[in-house]
Order: C-alpha cells, then structure tokens, then sequence
C-alpha cells in the first residue's frame, strides 16, 4: 500500500519560506507601503497555496475505536494501520472538498487548482482569506504558490519509486 507522506513531512518540505512571504519580509516596510496608497486597502490579494487540516477529533475518535479493536485481538496491528491512513484520508478529502466549496462561492476567492486526496489548494484571495483560515483553525498551513506543484511533483517522483521497488519485489519473489 502506498502511503502519502503526512502533515508533518509535508511542512518539513516548505519551510519558512511561507511564514516569511506572508508576513511580507521580502517586501517594502508598512510604513512605506501606507504612504503612497491612501486610496487602497492593506488587504490586497495573493496566490498562496494553502494544506487544508482534517477533523481531527473525529480522527482521535476512530484511533481510540481502532486502539480497542486492536486490543480485543479483533484486528491486527497492520489492519489497523490501513484503516487509520484510509480514515485519515477520508477526512482529508472531505475537509478540502468542503472548504474549496465554501471559498469558491466567495466573490473574492478563485480556487485556481484542487488536490483534496493530498489536502491541498491553490487560492487567489485576499489575505483576510488565508489568516481567518488559520486562525479558525481549517488551514494547516499557508505557503507560497509554487509549493503546490512542488509537492505534487514529489508524490509524483515518490509513487514512481514505490512502484518501482513494488516490481522489483514482486520479480524476485516470483523467481
């Protein structure tokens, strides 16, 4: 079985670099910034990718129902592995599918590209947009635009060498 690489790695790969970009480190001092755009608001817009959090209760409740199935010997500790990572990446697909809903009727959100299976999006929306989101807890994190293609590259270079090593594994024990 394949398995994705989680919310952890996932933030490992990106860094800080979204942290800085959108704090605005790279850019001009708000105090420049103020000065010649009286007639706009802070609240302009970005491109950002953005990793979308699963229901984490509902995902602590079905590992303690695993963890008491484990125990009474109804299921096997590799079962219920799969059946967490399945568990977890139903909830996944389902919060990202609800959240680009959510956004996409927004009149200042465009939902550019989807990936819920991975829990990802790629938004141009104002920056309220990005913040209220972690601050309400439905993003796990904020990164730059070019992160989303990065990461789904990587799945993709990933999956081609679990399939790789799958055949070659399956060739000699078939010898």
């Amino acid at each position: 079985m394949k398995q994705r690489p989680g919310r952890r790695s996932f933030l490992a790969m990106t860094g800080t670099g979204a942290s800085a970009a959108l704090a605005g480190c790279s850019g001009p001092t708000g105090q420049s910034q103020a000065e010649g755009n009286e007639g706009t608001t802070p609240d302009g817009e970005a491109t950002l990718t953005i990793q979308i959090r699963g229901d984490q209760e509902a995902l602590t409740s079905f590992q303690e129902e695993l963890q008491t199935e484990l125990e009474n010997g109804n299921i096997t500790r590799t079962e219920a592995q799969e059946e967490y990572e399945s568990k977890q990446q139903e909830l996944i697909t389902n919060a990202t599918t609800t959240y680009k809903d959510s956004v996409a009727d927004a009149d200042a959100v465009a939902v550019n590209d989807v990936a819920p299976e991975v829990g990802l999006l790629r938004l141009t929306a104002p920056a309220t947009t990005f913040v209220n989101g972690l601050e309400d807890g439905d993003l796990a994190a904020v990164l730059p635009n070019e992160y989303y293609d990065q990461y789904l590259q990587q799945q993709q270079i990933q999956d081609a060498v679990e399939d790789q090593a799958a055949n070659q594994e399956n060739n000699s024990t078939s010898n």
